[in-house]
């Protein structure tokens, strides 16, 4: 029998349970030299040609051709034009001062970073469409950035092993290693809780991983599949393989891969060889691989930056050997004595330096830790996080801009860059973003001062054009730049840079009310919670339609629930019931936004001044 039980592959069916089940399959695809081969396709050059992505003088992406010469993101565009004298150098998109729209640079032109800004759309683009073609082969997928992501595997491998999905076009021989399970399966003779069937013997024979297949410490041959966790990750190679293959047939570009059984490994196994090609961990091999001498602490995910470079020195890691991961995991075989050690370190360390963290942390950070170099450390592939900012800005040169002017034809650029990501990202998501908060900031030319101005952002209707929003921002932001001008004007100019931020999102679906753009703010301490959009539900005409104030519908209810009480009216449908409520509560908004309230009603209606404009309660007039 397996020592795997039938709950552990059952999980894999279920989204919020998959990453943590003893037979997780998780994969990480990332896209090779990303900006690079963005470039190389838009230009029309071919794989073989050195290609590099330039940013001013800096280059920014080499592709592998390019660096077949010893180009790399270090060198100047100079150096590397010395290295190849056939280099093709591509300037990214640009944004020109005073105009909200990009363009493409012309081949052998690099406009100038005083009244240009860079523009990252063209990447963006090409990575939502990576992102759209991983999301129609698999139903739980994590963008990690703008050329990688994470793939929860559980439903497909489920429903390979079980016969239920076509997806790989299985052998009849596969099939046959499969029946066994499916038989059991299908006439329902198993418990949750008993052990999963031995494996077919000759299962080695028709299911072979793709890609390079890490191997057992001290072993030259490839490791062989002997239980159900390992099958699952084999399969889950054949799944990669064919997402990837479909990649390149759509967009003709290259990815890397790993497939292991959490993300951390698949993170760092797609960067192990590269291009083109994917990296298959098997659960007994995860120390071989951490232990190859390619890595260290620093190369996992999230602990990259200082985190990492501190941890690496309280627990007095040798470096420059790659063999951190190695040296913690034999040093300290519990997590006690991991957490007591960093604890002691830390108290030592903390009187000569700074930590990027609290001692306080030192426990959870050390339970990360020690399961992360034993390669057992599991998060869930969170779908869709969105970002609760969203900023434009630029460091300016010389006097690109020395006064009020010169910073409105900057806003214009900054208002268009946030109308084209945001419009994207609803357009990603299939949700309308609302921000509640502007804010501009701006530097003073010595670098020394930062001054800062922020207001509500108010949106009176979802139903926008693109156009709209832009000029709604921009106005927005030239109101705050205006006070901030009045103010600052003899001090801060020529500013050394320059900033617009929208913030406090606020996330609305399909069949939500006015009311969903307003509601209160978040109560503080949930700041650090990060936001998952979930797939909107479509309602089919079958489907009864939720009242908006109801968690259930209920017909012996509906009188009372389809009734407003201010006005004693009974609506029959939900649908006017909500449009005449959403008309109260804009008008009370509108209210509120302009300081009007019930003592200032009475003393306008009684001088007979000229009304307020009502401002979003407008937009819901009250019907007949």
């Amino acid at each position: 029998m397996s020592k795997y039980k039938w709950e552990d592959l059952i999980s894999l069916n279920d989204r919020s349970k998959a990453w943590n089940s003893k037979l997780s399959c998780i994969a990480h695809i990332d896209m090779n030299a990303f900006y690079s081969q963005v470039d190389q396709i838009r230009y029309g050059f071919t794989k073989d040609d050195p290609v590099v992505s330039v940013q001013w003088s800096s280059i920014i992406a080499v592709s592998y051709a390019a660096r077949k010469y010893g180009i790399s993101r270090m060198d100047t565009l100079e150096s590397a034009r010395a290295k190849c004298k056939n280099l093709k150098a591509v300037h990214t998109a640009t944004f020109k001062k005073g105009e909200n729209f990009w363009k493409s640079t012309p081949l052998g032109e690099f406009p100038s970073p005083f009244d240009h800004k860079v523009s990252l759309d063209p990447y963006r683009r090409e990575g939502r469409k990576i992102l759209s073609i991983l999301q129609s082969h698999c139903d739980l997928v994590q963008k990690a950035s703008v050329d990688e992501a994470f793939l929860d595997l559980g439903r497909i491998v489920y429903e390979v092993i079980l016969g239920k999905d076509f997806f790989l076009d299985l052998s009849e021989e596969q099939n046959m290693m499969l029946q066994e399970i499916r038989d059991l399966y299908t006439g329902e003779h198993f418990n949750i809780n008993d052990n999963l069937p031995e494996i077919n013997k000759n299962i080695n024979e028709f299911f072979k991983p793709i890609g390079n297949v890490i191997r057992e410490k001290n072993s030259k041959e490839f490791p062989t599949i002997s239980d159900w966790d390992e099958l699952i990750i084999v399969i889950g190679s054949l799944i990669t393989d064919k997402i990837r293959a479909d990649i390149f047939t759509k967009t003709s570009y290259f990815t890397s891969c790993g497939v292991s059984n959490n993300k951390s490994l698949s993170k760092i196994a797609s960067d192990f060889k590269k291009p083109d090609t994917q990296t298959i961990i098997l659960n007994k091999c995860i120390e071989a691989f951490l232990d190859n001498g390619h890595f260290e602490v620093t190369d996992f995910w999230t602990l990259g930056g200082n985190k990492g470079k501190e941890v690496m020195d309280i627990l007095e890691c040798p470096k420059f050997d790659n063999h951190s991961n190695q040296y913690i995991r034999e040093s300290w075989t519990d997590v006690e004595s991991l957490s007591a050690r960093m604890k002691e370190r830390y108290s030592d360390l903390s009187i000569f330096q700074k930590f990027t963290f609290n001692i306080k942390d030192c426990d959870a950070l050390s339970d990360k830790i020690y399961k992360l170099v034993r390669g057992i450390w599991k998060e869930p592939v969170n779908p869709r996080p969105l970002v609760k900012s969203m900023m434009a800005n630029k460091n300016m040169r010389g006097e690109s801009c020395k006064d009020l002017e010169d910073c409105q034809s900057w806003l214009k650029v900054f208002a268009a860059e946030l109308e084209m990501r945001i419009t994207e990202l609803q357009d990603e998501y299939s949700k309308i973003l609302v921000p509640k908060t502007i804010s501009v900031a701006l530097r003073s030319e010595n670098r020394s001062t930062v001054h800062s101005k922020s207001k509500p952002f108010i949106i009176n209707t979802t139903d926008m054009s693109k156009e709209q929003f832009y000029e709604l921002i921009y106005n927005s932001a030239v109101v705050l730049m205006k006070e901030l001008d009045s103010v600052y004007k003899d001090v801060v100019y020529p500013l050394s840079g320059l900033m617009l931020t929208l913030s406090n999102f606020e996330i609305i679906g399909k069949g939500s009310t006015i009311v969903d753009m307003f509601k209160a703010p978040k109560k503080k301490g949930h700041d650090d919670q990060m936001i998952r959009l979930e797939p909107v539900v479509k309602i089919t005409k079958t489907q009864p339609e939720l009242d908006f104030f109801s968690k259930k519908k209920d017909d012996s209810k509906k009188q009372s629930e389809n009734k407003c009480f201010e006005c004693d009216l009974l609506f029959d449908q939900t649908d006017s019931y909500i449009e005449h409520m959403d008309y109260h509560y804009a008008l009370n908004l509108s209210k509120r936004l302009n300081g009007e309230s019930d003592e200032f009603e009475k003393l306008r209606t009684q001088s007979k001044k000229k009304k307020v404009n009502p401002g979003i309660a407008s937009f819901f007039k009250k019907k007949d």
